[in-house]
C-alpha cells in the first residue's frame, strides 16, 4: 500500500473523532459560557429581592417584607431569562427553585413548592412561605435561642423561669458556660444557625423531588455543596438564599445546579446610655464603657442625650 493510500486511511479513521472531540469541546465552552449567565442572572434576581426585602418602620423598627422581595426575584429573574407573560414558563422556571430561605434577625423563614387542594379539590402545587423557625439549641438546663447579634432569649427547663436580653448582660443570672465565655458563645451561636438552615433547607430540597415530578422535572434535586464563607455570611446580616437547581441550559444532558446569597446589609443603630454618676451628673456613654453600669435610659444619638441634658462620657468619649 502507498504511504499517500495510508495516509486517506488515517485521515478517514480519525477524523470523526477529531470532529467529535472538538464538538464536545465547543458544547463545554457553551455550556460554561450559560452558566455564568444564569449565575449574573440568579445573582441579579436575589439582589433585587434583597433591597425590597428590609423596610424601616415609624418606630424605626426593622420589618421583613419577604412577599415583596419574593415578588422582586420572580419579576428580576422572569424579564432576564425572557418569560415575562408566559405563565407557562413562570411556572416551570418556579419548579427548579426547591427552596428560597429568608434570614432574619431571630429566625428564618423557607419558602418551598407545597401540594394542596383549592376549594373545588383540584390539586394545586404552589410556593408557600412557612412559618418561622428559631435558632434554638437545648444545653445543660436551658433552651436557649440565638439571634444576628449577641441578643438571646433564654428558657430555664428546672426553674421556669425566661429571660431576653444581651448574653453579657446575663452573665451575672446564668451560670451556663456558653453565656460565660465569650468565645465559646459566638462559636456555639454561629454553629447553631447554620445547622438550623442546613437542616430544614436540606429537608426540604430533598422533599422537592416529590413536587418535581408534578411539573415533569427528572432531576434529582439535592442540597449542593455551600462554602463556609457564604454560610457565616447568612450569620451576620438579614439575607435571602435561593437554590436554583437542575435547570437544562440546551447544551446535551448539561443542568444549571447553583444558589445564590444577598446580604440585606442592616445598619444596626448604635445606642447611647445616659447614666447619673456619683457627682449627680449626666454622662452619655457608649455599649461596653467601663463605666456604664446601667441600660435604662438609651437614646440613638448625641444630639438627643445633649438634649436632655447629658454630657459625654469622658472614658469612652461617644
Amino acid at each position: 500500500m502507498k504511504i499517500t493510500d495510508l495516509a486517506i486511511l488515517f485521515v478517514i479513521i480519525t477524523f470523526p473523532f477529531v470532529f467529535l472531540l472538538n464538538l464536545r469541546c465547543d458544547n463545554l465552552e457553551l455550556a460554561a459560557y450559560k452558566k455564568m449567565e444564569l449565575n449574573r442572572v440568579l445573582d441579579c434576581a436575589v439582589e433585587d429581592g434583597v433591597n425590597d426585602l428590609v423596610n424601616v418602620g415609624g418606630d424605626k423598627r426593622v420589618v421583613i417584607s419577604k412577599d415583596r422581595a419574593l415578588q422582586s426575584f420572580y419579576n428580576s429573574l422572569f424579564i432576564n431569562l425572557d418569560v415575562i407573560g408566559n405563565e407557562i414558563a413562570q411556572r416551570k422556571i418556579t419548579g427548579y427553585i426547591p427552596v428560597i430561605a429568608v434570614v432574619d434577625y431571630d429566625g428564618f423563614y423557607i419558602l418551598s413548592n407545597d401540594e394542596y387542594a383549592d376549594k373545588d379539590g383540584y390539586k394545586i402545587i404552589s410556593p408557600m412561605w412557612k412559618e418561622k423557625m428559631p435558632y434554638s439549641k437545648v444545653y445543660e438546663n436551658y433552651v436557649i435561642s440565638f439571634t444576628l447579634n449577641e441578643n438571646v432569649k433564654i428558657y430555664d427547663i428546672l426553674t421556669g423561669e425566661y429571660y431576653s436580653d444581651s448574653y453579657k448582660d446575663l452573665k451575672s443570672t446564668i451560670s451556663s458556660e456558653i453565656i460565660q465565655n465569650d468565645s465559646l458563645f459566638e462559636e456555639v451561636r454561629r454553629r447553631t444557625i447554620i445547622e438550623a438552615l442546613k437542616r430544614e433547607i436540606n429537608y426540604r430540597i430533598n422533599k422537592h423531588n416529590e413536587v418535581a415530578r408534578q411539573f415533569g422535572i427528572t432531576y434529582n434535586f439535592s442540597l449542593p455543596v455551600i462554602n463556609d464563607e457564604d454560610w457565616y455570611n447568612t450569620v451576620d446580616d438579614i439575607s435571602m438564599i435561593v437554590f436554583f437547581q437542575g435547570f437544562p441550559i440546551g447544551v446535551g444532558n448539561e443542568r444549571y445546579n447553583s444558589y445564590a446569597l444577598g446580604g440585606a446589609r442592616v445598619v444596626k443603630p448604635i445606642k447611647f446610655y445616659i447614666q447619673t454618676d456619683v457627682s449627680g451628673l449626666e454622662y452619655y456613654h457608649k455599649d461596653g464603657c467601663p463605666k456604664l453600669k446601667t441600660k435604662s435610659i438609651a437614646e440613638e444619638s448625641q444630639i438627643n442625650c445633649a438634649k436632655k441634658g447629658a454630657l459625654p462620657c469622658p472614658v469612652c468619649k461617644p
